[in-house]
C-alpha cells in the first residue's frame, strides 16, 4: 500500500465552542426602518464567541436562501440593507454556523480493502428522533455505503475504487442529529488494522451546532383583511355543554376576517373517519388554512420515535399532525415495538397507531387543540375549563387582557441537550426587541406580571419540568405568559393525564403552549402580524434549506387556538346600521386605543363567505354612507379599527376585531318614510312575545314576515283590514337579531328586533 495521503478533515473547533449555550446557538435579531435611508437596519445581541455572520435574504415565499448578500466579521452587531421598498416585506437568516454536512477526504490506494465503522454512544444512530441524519461512502462517483437507523454501530467492508490511478479519493460525508457529540467514526485498513482516520474521541463533538436567526422585516406592511378559512373541529359534548361561547368563538373568528366552517366528532370514533371529514373540507373550501379542536377529539398517535431521549418512551406518540397533513397515506403495517413503559405507546401492526415517524409530506393545515380531557389537578370539569380558556382568548383578542411587551427565558438545560431554549432567543428577539427578553425562575416571575412571550425547559416527566414547575403550581398558580412554549422529558407526548403541555392552557392568561426544542420552532412571522396557525406551519414544513435541514418529526403540535396572534388591542363598539335614502347609514363608538389611525368599513351578504370592504381607505370618522348597494336584501356591516403596529420586526399595519350589525335594505325606501314611524314593535329586545302597534286602523290587510339576520324567511301572519295593533308568539329559539316586515300603501316597512330567550 502506498503511503496515506490525508487532503482534508473538518474536525477544526474545539469541545469548548460547540458546547454552546442557547444565545450562543442563537442570533437573536430585530429590525427597524431608517426613514432617512429607507433601510432596513437589523440588529443583533454581540456574541464573542462569533468568527463570522453569513446573511441572507428572500421573499416570504421564497423555497430556498439563494446565495448570501452579506458576510461580516462575528464582531459586528448590526446590517443595513438599503435595496428595500416600504409596504414590502423582507425575510432574513443569520448564520454563525450554518446547516450542512461534514465532509472528510482521504486520498487512498485503489484496490485496498477497507473497513468503516460508525458509532453511536446512545445506541441513536443518526435519525429519527433527534434529527434527520446519515452517513455515507463515495468513491470514484459511486455510493459504496450509505444509512442512519443502525442504532448502536455499523461496519462496512469494501474494495476501494478499482482502478490504475494511484491515489482515489474516499469522501466520508455526515450529516449530524442534534447530539453531533454522539457520533464517531473510524477508517481502518481491513488487512492490517490499520488506523487511517477517524472523527476523533468518542464523546468529541464532529461539527459545530448549527447557529442562526430569523427575522421577517419590513415598514408599514399592509394590513391584512382576510385570512381564509378556518375549520372548528368540536368535541360532541363540548358543542352540547358550550353553545353560547362556541358561538362567540366563531363570531371572534368573523370579526377578525376568517370565514369559518364547523364540524363536530364523537369521541369514540376513530381518527380515520375525523380525518377524512377534515379532508372533505379542505377539498370543498380551497382557502382553508387552519383546524381548531376543542375538546378531547380522538387522538391519532404515530411513529416509533422518542424525542425527549428516553427509551422507555420509545414507540408511539400522540400526533395530531395526522388531522393537518390530508394527502399522504398513512400506514399502520411496520412499526413493531412494545418496548415502552405506557402501553399507549405501544405500536405494532394494525393496532390503529401509524408507522410514520415524520410527517410523510407537507402539511396542508396547521392545527391547533385546546382540551382539558383528564386534568383532575384543577379540580374543574373539562367543559369549565374550555370555558374559562374561551373566555380568556375572546378577552384578549377584543384588547382586554393587559400585558408587558417583554418575553421571559428559564433555561434549566443549559448547554444539554442541544441547547432548547434557542426556540425562545431565536423568536423573542423579533417579536419585542433584543433588550426586551430577561432570564428569570418562571412561575415566581409570571405570578407576578404578564409577559407577552415566555419560554422554559428543564428535565421532565409527564407532569413537570424541572426548575419550571409541575401541573399542580400551575393548578394552584395563575401562569400570565400569553404565549409560551416549554421542554422537558415525557409531556411532549401530551395524551395523558395531568399532562403537562396542557396545563398551562387551563392558567391564568396562558393562550398558546408548544413541545419546543427538539424540533425548534420558527414562530418570528408572528411578530408582523401572522397568525400562529402560520408559524406552526412553516415549522413543520420546514424541510429543505429553509428552516431546517431534515422533515420534522410528527409528534410536533400546537396547544391553543391557532388563529391567535400578537399586539391585540380594543375594537371599536356598537355599530348601528339605519336606511337612509337608497344608502344604509353607519355610526360607530371609536377604539380605546389612542393610536389608532382609522376604520375599515366592510359589507357583506352571508357571513359565512366572509366580508368585503366598501372602500379600500380608512375613514378617520366614526360615521360612513354606503350608497353602492343596488339590491334588496339583508346586509351585514363589520367596522375594524387599523393601527401602524411597531414590532421588534418593523412596522405593519394591524387590524383590530370589528363591530357588527346587520340591516334590511330596499332601494325604494323615501326620505318621508324614514322619518315617520309606520308601525312600533315591543319590548324590543323581546323574549318572544312580540306587541306591534300600526299607530292607526290599517285600510287593508297585510302579511307579516319574519326574517333571520340573512334574509330568511322565518315565518308569517296575516293581519286583517281594520286592524290597529296586535300581538305575534314568534317561533323563535335561538337568539339573536330578526326583522319583521311588511308591504303597505306600496311601501316596504322593515324594523329590527333582537331576541333574547333569557333575561
Amino acid at each position: 500500500m502506498s503511503r496515506i495521503i490525508y487532503l482534508f478533515l473538518s474536525l477544526c473547533f474545539c469541545v469548548q465552542l460547540f458546547s454552546q449555550t442557547a444565545l450562543q446557538r442563537s442570533v437573536v435579531l430585530q429590525a427597524h426602518f431608517q426613514a432617512a435611508d429607507a433601510a432596513i437596519q437589523l440588529d443583533w445581541l454581540a456574541d464573542p464567541t462569533a468568527q463570522q455572520y453569513t446573511v441572507y435574504r428572500k421573499s416570504l415565499d421564497d423555497t430556498e436562501w439563494g446565495a448570501p448578500i452579506a458576510l461580516l466579521p462575528g464582531s459586528d452587531t448590526t446590517y443595513t440593507d438599503q435595496a428595500v421598498m416600504i409596504g414590502q416585506g423582507y425575510e432574513y437568516a443569520l448564520f454563525k454556523k450554518e446547516f450542512g454536512p461534514v465532509r472528510d477526504t482521504f486520498c487512498l490506494e485503489s484496490g485496498a480493502r477497507l473497513r468503516f465503522e460508525i458509532n453511536d454512544m446512545y445506541n441513536i444512530g443518526l435519525c429519527c428522533s433527534f434529527g434527520f441524519g446519515f452517513y455515507k461512502l463515495e468513491a470514484c462517483n459511486e455510493v459504496i455505503a450509505e444509512g442512519s437507523d443502525f442504532g448502536t454501530q455499523q461496519s462496512i467492508t469494501f474494495e476501494h475504487c478499482q482502478s490504475s490511478a494511484n491515489c482515489e479519493e474516499l469522501i466520508i460525508t455526515i450529516q449530524p442529529d442534534i447530539f453531533p457529540n454522539s457520533t464517531s467514526w473510524q477508517l481502518y485498513n481491513d488487512q492490517t488494522n490499520e488506523l487511517i482516520g477517524s472523527s476523533g474521541n468518542v464523546g468529541d463533538f464532529i461539527s459545530q451546532r448549527p447557529a442562526y436567526g430569523y427575522i421577517y422585516a419590513g415598514a408599514e406592511l399592509p394590513a391584512v383583511h382576510q385570512r381564509g378559512s378556518i375549520l372548528l373541529l368540536v368535541e360532541d359534548s363540548m358543542a352540547q355543554l358550550l353553545p353560547q361561547q362556541i358561538e362567540q368563538l366563531v363570531l371572534d373568528f368573523r370579526m377578525d376576517g376568517w370565514k369559518v366552517l364547523q364540524a363536530r366528532a364523537s369521541r369514540q370514533e376513530s381518527v380515520e373517519l375525523v380525518r377524512t371529514r377534515i379532508q372533505a373540507h379542505y377539498q370543498a373550501q380551497d382557502d382553508l388554512q387552519a383546524v381548531y379542536i376543542l375538546g378531547h377529539v380522538p387522538v391519532p398517535y404515530s411513529g416509533d420515535i422518542y424525542p425527549d431521549t428516553h427509551t422507555e418512551h420509545r414507540g408511539a406518540w400522540a400526533s395530531d399532525t395526522y388531522y393537518g397533513e390530508l394527502t399522504a397515506p398513512w400506514t399502520d403495517t411496520l412499526a413493531n415495538r412494545a418496548t415502552a413503559q405506557f402501553a399507549y405507546n405501544h405500536n405494532v401492526p394494525g393496532d390503529g397507531r401509524f408507522d410514520q415517524d415524520s410527517i410523510p409530506s407537507k402539511m396542508e393545515l396547521a392545527v391547533g387543540r385546546v382540551d382539558f380531557f383528564d386534568m383532575p389537578a384543577f379540580q374543574f370539569g373539562e367543559d369549565f375549563l374550555l370555558a374559562r380558556y374561551l373566555q380568556k382568548s375572546h378577552e384578549y383578542k377584543n384588547g382586554l387582557l393587559a400585558y408587558e411587551r417583554k418575553a421571559l427565558i428559564d433555561d434549566n438545560f443549559k448547554q444539554a441537550f442541544a441547547a432548547p431554549a434557542a426556540s425562545g432567543w431565536r423568536n423573542f428577539g423579533p417579536a419585542v426587541g433584543i433588550h426586551q427578553i430577561q432570564e428569570s425562575d418562571f412561575i415566581t416571575t409570571l405570578q407576578d406580571s404578564t409577559f407577552l412571550l415566555a419560554y422554559g425547559c428543564g428535565s421532565g416527566s409527564h407532569i413537570s419540568s424541572e426548575g419550571i414547575g409541575t401541573t399542580f403550581d400551575f393548578a394552584n398558580v395563575d401562569i400570565n405568559g400569553l404565549f409560551i412554549m416549554l421542554f422537558g422529558s415525557q409531556f411532549g407526548d401530551w395524551d395523558n393525564t395531568n399532562n403537562f403541555l396542557r396545563a398551562p392552557l387551563a392558567s391564568g392568561n396562558t393562550l398558546t403552549n408548544c413541545w419546543a426544542g427538539n424540533p425548534p420552532y420558527t414562530f418570528h412571522h408572528m411578530a408582523m402580524g401572522f397568525p400562529i396557525a402560520y408559524s406552526m406551519k412553516a415549522t413543520q414544513n420546514s424541510e429543505g434549506s429553509v428552516y431546517h435541514p431534515g422533515p420534522q418529526l410528527v409528534h410536533t403540535a400546537l396547544m391553543g387556538d391557532p388563529s391567535l396572534r400578537l399586539f391585540a388591542y380594543p375594537r371599536p363598539s356598537n355599530l348601528s346600521s339605519s336606511l337612509g335614502a337608497n344608502e344604509i347609514q353607519l355610526r360607530w363608538n371609536p377604539s380605546v386605543d389612542s393610536s389608532v389611525l382609522g376604520y375599515y368599513v366592510y359589507r357583506s351578504q352571508d357571513l359565512a363567505e366572509g366580508f368585503e370592504l366598501v372602500d379600500t381607505q380608512w375613514t378617520v370618522d366614526t360615521t360612513f354612507v354606503d350608497q353602492s348597494l343596488v339590491e334588496e336584501g339583508s346586509y351585514f356591516y363589520m367596522v375594524r379599527a387599523v393601527k401602524l403596529e411597531q414590532s421588534g420586526s418593523g412596522s405593519f399595519y394591524n387590524l383590530s376585531l370589528g363591530t357588527l350589525d346587520s340591516i334590511f335594505y330596499t332601494p325604494t325606501v323615501s326620505t318621508n318614510t324614514l322619518t315617520e314611524n309606520h308601525f312600533h314593535l315591543f319590548p324590543n329586545p323581546t323574549n318572544g312575545a312580540l306587541q306591534i302597534d300600526f299607530g292607526q286602523a290599517l285600510q287593508a290587510s297585510i302579511e307579516l314576515e319574519l326574517l333571520d339576520a340573512q334574509g330568511r324567511q322565518v315565518a308569517t301572519k296575516k293581519v286583517g283590514a281594520g286592524t290597529a295593533a296586535t300581538s305575534w308568539q314568534l317561533p323563535l329559539s335561538a337568539e339573536g337579531v330578526y326583522y319583521i316586515k311588511y308591504r303597505y300603501k306600496e311601501r316596504l316597512q322593515v324594523q329590527k328586533i333582537v331576541l333574547l330567550t333569557q333575561p
